[in-house]
């Protein structure tokens, strides 16, 4: 039996057909007019919903299919995913920062998504999760008096891996993730410079502190200290890797 749902918008002529209906249910899908599990309507109720083909809702089902956005379950009908393929994600987030066109454009990817972690995780993070934050950064503090220079680049990492899961949004969680693993160098090098150890557990405070206290004005410049000598490390690696000068 299909679920009673608002119907969805029709659809114009400024882009192609196949698009709008991909935007459609995309945003549908977004503002929880769909859940993830959910059977759409046939394709005679969509196209007649939507005022367009059936044939253009049919190859639209198959762009959002190998997105794996939906699921087609022959003679059965079209469902909505409940996960997205973990390889599939991976790629094309891979592929978004491997187009940024400079190593500029890749710093201020990372201070965006950065700031939408720390926003998000003041919102959702519990006591628990902020109590486990700052046992990280008082563990930090003893292996930078060690000059443990491995230990402190997996205790860096593991302290925004904490954040990030702290943030309760699996689609947001997978995109951070997949930064982090690819970005990982510039961060792993940032630990073993004398100047960045000695300030990387006072980074994170003040990151952790404006998740404490709610602190949403604060978090732009929190971020951008935390970044800044990564940064520069990011801009030798991309020159490196993509030849950009």
């Amino acid at each position: 039996m299909e679920n009673k749902h608002e119907q969805l918008k029709q659809i114009g002529q400024k882009e192609t057909t196949v698009n709008l209906i991909i935007k459609e249910i995309k945003s549908s899908i977004e503002n929880g007019t769909y859940k993830a599990g959910m059977k759409l309507p046939n394709e005679t109720d969509l196209a007649t919903e939507m005022g367009v083909s059936r044939t253009s809702i049919r190859e639209a089902m198959k762009v959002l299919s190998a997105l794996s956005i939906v699921e087609i379950k022959r003679g059965d009908g079209t469902y909505i995913c409940s996960k997205m393929d973990p390889s599939l994600f991976d790629s094309m987030v891979y592929s978004i920062i491997y187009a940024s066109s400079t190593s500029e454009e890749l710093q201020e990817l990372r201070q965006i998504l950065d700031e939408a972690t720390v926003q998000l995780a003041c919102k959702r993070a519990t006591e628990e999760e902020i109590g486990n934050m700052q046992r990280n950064i008082d563990y930090m503090r003893i292996l930078i008096k060690q000059g443990d220079g491995e230990k402190m680049r997996d205790c860096d990492m593991e302290f925004h891996m904490m954040m990030i899961e702290s943030c309760k949004n699996a689609f947001f969680v997978r995109i951070m993730k997949g930064v982090y693993d690819i970005l990982k160098y510039s961060i792993s090098e940032s630990v073993h410079t004398e100047k960045v150890d000695s300030l990387a557990a006072d980074y994170h405070q003040e990151m952790l502190n404006c998740i404490k206290n709610k602190s949403y004005n604060e978090i732009h410049e929190a971020v951008k200290h935390s970044l800044e000598k990564q940064n520069l490390i990011l801009i030798e690696i991309v020159e490196s890797l993509f030849g950009y000068e």
